[in-house]
Protein backbone atom coordinates (compact mmCIF):
# COMPACT_ATOMS: atom_id res chain seq x y z
CA UNK A 1 0.00 0.00 0.00
CA UNK A 2 2.78 2.43 0.94
CA UNK A 3 4.67 1.54 -2.27
CA UNK A 4 1.59 2.34 -4.38
CA UNK A 5 1.13 5.70 -2.69
CA UNK A 6 4.80 6.60 -3.14
CA UNK A 7 4.66 5.47 -6.77
CA UNK A 8 1.56 7.58 -7.40
CA UNK A 9 3.11 10.60 -5.66
CA UNK A 10 6.36 10.13 -7.61
CA UNK A 11 4.50 9.90 -10.90
CA UNK A 12 2.51 13.04 -10.04
CA UNK A 13 5.67 14.98 -9.22
CA UNK A 14 7.28 13.80 -12.48
CA UNK A 15 4.26 14.85 -14.54
CA UNK A 16 4.12 18.21 -12.79
CA UNK A 17 7.79 18.76 -13.59
CA UNK A 18 7.46 17.76 -17.25
CA UNK A 19 4.20 19.61 -18.03
CA UNK A 20 5.66 23.18 -17.99
CA UNK A 21 8.51 22.09 -20.28
CA UNK A 22 6.13 20.51 -22.79
CA UNK A 23 3.90 23.59 -22.73
CA UNK A 24 6.79 26.00 -23.26
CA UNK A 25 8.07 23.95 -26.20
CA UNK A 26 4.63 23.88 -27.78
CA UNK A 27 4.15 27.61 -27.22
CA UNK A 28 7.52 28.39 -28.84
CA UNK A 29 7.11 25.93 -31.71
CA UNK A 30 7.72 27.35 -35.16
CA UNK A 31 5.46 27.18 -38.20
CA UNK A 32 7.32 24.23 -39.76
CA UNK A 33 6.78 20.72 -38.42
CA UNK A 34 9.55 18.31 -39.42
CA UNK A 35 8.40 14.69 -39.57
CA UNK A 36 11.67 13.20 -40.86
CA UNK A 37 15.25 14.34 -41.19
CA UNK A 38 18.04 11.97 -42.12
CA UNK A 39 21.22 11.62 -44.18
CA UNK A 40 20.79 9.18 -47.03
CA UNK A 41 22.98 6.11 -47.51
CA UNK A 42 25.89 6.18 -49.95
CA UNK A 43 25.49 5.07 -53.53
CA UNK A 44 27.08 1.76 -54.51
CA UNK A 45 30.88 1.72 -54.18
CA UNK A 46 30.96 5.06 -52.34
CA UNK A 47 31.73 6.07 -48.76
CA UNK A 48 30.17 9.51 -49.15
CA UNK A 49 26.64 10.23 -47.97
CA UNK A 50 24.24 10.75 -50.86
CA UNK A 51 22.35 13.74 -49.47
CA UNK A 52 19.82 14.71 -46.83
CA UNK A 53 16.09 13.99 -46.72
CA UNK A 54 13.76 16.46 -44.95
CA UNK A 55 10.03 15.79 -44.76
CA UNK A 56 7.97 18.60 -43.28
CA UNK A 57 4.67 20.46 -43.18
CA UNK A 58 3.99 24.19 -43.15
CA UNK A 59 1.73 24.71 -40.13
CA UNK A 60 1.75 28.45 -40.60
CA UNK A 61 -1.32 30.50 -41.55
CA UNK A 62 -0.06 31.39 -45.03
CA UNK A 63 1.96 30.11 -47.99
CA UNK A 64 5.72 30.00 -47.53
CA UNK A 65 8.17 30.72 -50.37
CA UNK A 66 11.59 30.14 -48.73
CA UNK A 67 12.39 27.91 -45.78
CA UNK A 68 15.89 27.76 -44.31
CA UNK A 69 16.79 24.65 -42.31
CA UNK A 70 19.74 24.16 -39.97
CA UNK A 71 20.95 20.56 -40.23
CA UNK A 72 23.36 19.01 -37.75
CA UNK A 73 25.16 15.80 -38.70
CA UNK A 74 27.95 13.81 -37.09
CA UNK A 75 30.13 11.10 -38.57
CA UNK A 76 33.10 9.42 -36.88
CA UNK A 77 35.39 12.35 -37.69
CA UNK A 78 33.46 15.60 -37.30
CA UNK A 79 30.24 17.24 -36.18
CA UNK A 80 28.82 19.47 -38.91
CA UNK A 81 26.20 22.23 -38.82
CA UNK A 82 25.02 23.50 -42.18
CA UNK A 83 22.06 25.33 -43.64
CA UNK A 84 19.94 24.46 -46.65
CA UNK A 85 17.21 26.57 -48.26
CA UNK A 86 14.09 25.12 -49.81
CA UNK A 87 12.51 27.46 -52.36
CA UNK A 88 9.03 26.89 -53.73
CA UNK A 89 5.37 27.30 -52.91
CA UNK A 90 4.56 25.60 -49.61
CA UNK A 91 0.87 25.88 -48.77
CA UNK A 92 -0.39 25.40 -45.22
CA UNK A 93 -0.86 21.79 -44.09
CA UNK A 94 0.53 20.22 -47.27
CA UNK A 95 3.24 17.61 -46.59
CA UNK A 96 6.56 18.24 -48.33
CA UNK A 97 9.15 15.52 -49.06
CA UNK A 98 12.45 16.89 -50.33
CA UNK A 99 15.91 15.46 -50.87
CA UNK A 100 18.86 17.85 -50.82
CA UNK A 101 22.49 17.40 -51.89
CA UNK A 102 23.49 18.56 -48.39
CA UNK A 103 26.25 16.38 -46.83
CA UNK A 104 26.91 14.45 -50.03
CA UNK A 105 30.54 15.57 -49.66
CA UNK A 106 31.21 13.89 -46.29
CA UNK A 107 31.91 10.32 -45.25
CA UNK A 108 28.68 8.57 -44.31
CA UNK A 109 28.36 7.97 -40.57
CA UNK A 110 24.78 6.78 -40.26
CA UNK A 111 21.38 8.31 -40.96
CA UNK A 112 20.95 10.32 -37.74
CA UNK A 113 20.67 14.07 -38.28
CA UNK A 114 18.94 16.92 -36.47
CA UNK A 115 16.94 19.49 -38.43
CA UNK A 116 15.14 22.67 -37.48
CA UNK A 117 13.56 25.48 -39.46
CA UNK A 118 15.40 28.73 -38.69
CA UNK A 119 13.82 31.13 -41.21
CA UNK A 120 10.57 31.21 -43.16
CA UNK A 121 9.81 33.87 -45.74
CA UNK A 122 6.11 33.99 -46.51
CA UNK A 123 4.64 34.68 -49.94
CA UNK A 124 3.64 38.18 -48.80
CA UNK A 125 7.29 39.00 -47.94
CA UNK A 126 6.98 38.83 -44.16
CA UNK A 127 9.37 36.62 -42.18
CA UNK A 128 9.41 34.24 -39.25
CA UNK A 129 12.81 33.84 -37.57
CA UNK A 130 13.51 31.13 -34.99
CA UNK A 131 14.03 32.60 -31.54
CA UNK A 132 12.69 36.05 -32.48
CA UNK A 133 9.98 37.46 -30.28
Amino acid sequence: MVKRILLAVGAGVLLAAIAPVAQSQAAGAGPISISQCFVTVPKAMSKKASGTQIDYTNLGPKTAKHITFAVKYRNSETTYLRKVIDDGTFTPNAPVVHHFSLYNDVTYGGKAATCSAVLVIWADGTKWVAGAM
